[in-house]
């Protein structure tokens, strides 16, 4: 008996201690939550950053009224959202919808009235996360400016003379950022801007399947006028999806533009497209006269990395050795040195590693010396996990010599390593069009 009562207490004593600390750790989550949001409302009514003073006043409104209806305030958001040019932006309606959402589920809670239930339960199943998952986006997109986008990409390695500009898909952040870069080896942030994209979450494989892709592109045509549906907006830039790698992985697909909403249209969610890239047309229009067909990249991927001046050097100084190596070894016409450089799944064009090889060595066998220059490079690292691990894109001015052949171009290889620790291989080699 002594010992079932032991085990009684004891049971009880440690049930009484897993809620205390279950309620320890939910009121200082929510006091964490609280802060932030007290932090955030300080910064877009006083402060002075960069980021508060580009924000229009219906823009501070949506974020203030965002703001309220996590804190479980509707009172506050409703009194905000009267400031705000209703008519002109769905997104308001949406946010009074929620707020009063909320105000009916507190008065239910309130009023201790019987058989509220079932009410009660109807409206908190009500879901507005789609309509309202733009407000959400743009608050994370401004905390996230105040905080932690700060300093030059990471994957953004080396601009040769052939890049104007990199836009950068952020899908996660729901974000485009566009950088320049400076003349002396770093880059400037342009603009940054909200933007939609796929109805569906992951990178795209087959045509239809509503998702935006991943990986380092170029947008190459304009479409405009008569060539372009209203839906899309004033302008549209397709990109050259699918690359050569993606056609290595079997995606298939295309049609993946740079558009703008239709022409009736104010507002989107975050993930509402068929697989292309989002804006307002107001701020297309501004970003357009930055696009250079050809010249700006496109990288498209989640939670780019910012300001890691270190990493991003020594990723750089690594492909850099690598490449060396491969043009030293490729000019000393020792033919196993060459190959090692080579990845098991390399492809040019039709061409596979067994096929490269008995290529290059019918050709090297007839040449005594080769010479090959490698100028104005361009470097990019694909910040998207691929089934062979790392991959950076690296484009090139070639000039080859040989004893019996000379010939110049630009060039572009796609080189992967499965870990930091690996010398980088060329995947894909492929020639450009002059």
């Amino acid at each position: 008996m002594a010992g079932k009562l032991f085990m009684k207490h004891l049971y009880n004593s440690l049930r009484l201690g897993l809620l205390a600390l279950l309620t320890f750790v939910c009121v200082a989550t929510a006091t964490a939550a609280d802060q932030q949001w007290e932090w955030v409302v300080k910064e877009i009514k006083t402060g002075s950053d960069v980021a508060v003073k580009q924000l229009s006043h219906q823009e501070r409104t949506v974020l203030l009224a965002t703001i309220a209806l996590k804190s479980d305030d509707p009172d506050s958001a409703l009194r905000l959202l009267l400031k705000a040019k209703k008519g002109k932006d769905p997104l308001v309606a949406l946010l009074e919808a929620e707020a009063y959402r909320q105000q009916a589920i507190q008065a239910m809670r309130d009023s201790g009235a019987g058989g509220m239930g079932r009410q009660e339960r109807m409206l908190e199943s009500v879901d507005l996360n789609n309509g309202l998952g733009e407000a959400d986006a743009r608050l994370n997109a401004f905390i996230s400016n105040l905080r932690s986008v700060k300093g030059e990409p990471v994957d953004v390695l080396l601009a040769g003379s052939s890049m104007a500009n990199v836009f950068m898909f952020d899908k996660a952040r729901n974000r485009l950022f566009v950088y320049k870069p400076t003349g002396s080896g770093g880059f400037e942030k342009v603009t940054d801007e909200y933007v939609v994209t796929g109805s569906i979450q992951g990178d795209k494989i087959r045509r239809g399947d509503g998702k935006t892709p991943h990986g380092v592109y170029r947008f190459i045509k304009k479409l405009q006028g008569k060539n372009l549906e209203a839906r899309y907006g004033p302008v549209a830039y397709p990109i050259d999806y699918p690359n050569t790698l993606d056609l290595l992985h079997q995606k298939n697909g295309s049609g993946i533009w740079m558009h703008g909403y239709p022409m009736d249209v104010s507002r989107r969610p975050p993930q509402d497209t068929r697989g292309c890239f989002s804006l307002n047309n107001h701020r297309l229009m501004n970003i357009s006269k930055y696009v250079r067909l050809h010249r700006s990249w496109v990288i498209v991927g989640k939670d780019f990395v910012f300001g890691q001046n270190k990493d991003k050097q020594e990723m750089l100084e690594s492909v850099q050795r690598d490449i060396e190596a491969w043009r030293r070894d490729w000019m000393s016409l020792n033919a196993n040195a060459y190959f090692s450089h080579y990845h098991e799944k390399f492809r040019s064009g039709d061409r596979n590693l067994a096929e490269w090889k008995r290529y290059k060595s019918k050709l090297n066998a007839k040449k005594t010396s080769v010479h090959v220059e490698l100028t104005d490079m361009t470097i990019i690292h694909d910040p998207n996990p691929w089934p062979e691990g790392e991959i950076v894109v690296a484009e090139f001015d070639q000039r080859y010599r040989s004893s019996n052949y000379k010939d110049q171009g630009r060039k572009r290889v796609y080189l992967v390593r499965a870990s930091a620790n690996q010398a980088w291989k060329v995947l894909i080699e492929e020639s450009l069009p002059q």
